[in-house]
C-alpha cells in the first residue's frame, strides 16, 4: 500500500514538471502558431456588433396550427402520398426464383 502511494506521488511530480514544461516559451513556440492580431480589426468587429442589434422576436401565438404542409390531412393521406411517389421509385433486385414466403 505505501509503495504504491509512493509510485503515484512520484508520478504526479512527474506530470507536474511536464506542465511546466509545456508552459515555457520555447516549448509554446512548436506547440501553437502564433499570429500578431491586428487594432483596427477589433475596432471593426466592436462597431459592427453595436450596428447589428438583434431583431425583437415575435409573440409566440399557440392557438392556431402554422403548419400549412399538411393542410388537407385526412386518414388517407398517407396512402395518397404513397400513390404520388410510386412513379418515382426504383424497382426493387430479384433474384429470379420465387420467394419462399409465398
Amino acid at each position: 500500500m505505501a509503495a504504491r502511494l509512493l509510485r503515484l506521488s512520484s508520478f504526479k511530480g512527474l506530470q507536474a514538471d511536464r506542465w511546466g514544461l509545456l508552459r515555457s516559451r520555447s516549448a509554446v513556440s512548436f506547440c501553437t502558431k502564433t499570429e500578431d492580431p491586428t487594432k483596427p480589426g477589433r475596432k471593426k468587429k466592436a462597431a459592427e456588433k453595436k450596428a447589428a442589434a438583434p431583431e425583437p422576436e415575435e409573440p409566440l401565438d399557440n392557438s392556431t396550427y402554422k403548419n400549412y404542409q399538411h393542410h388537407s390531412y385526412n386518414p388517407y393521406t398517407f396512402a395518397d402520398l404513397d400513390l404520388e411517389m410510386a412513379k418515382y421509385r426504383l424497382p426493387q433486385p430479384s433474384s429470379g426464383r420465387p420467394s419462399p414466403r409465398h
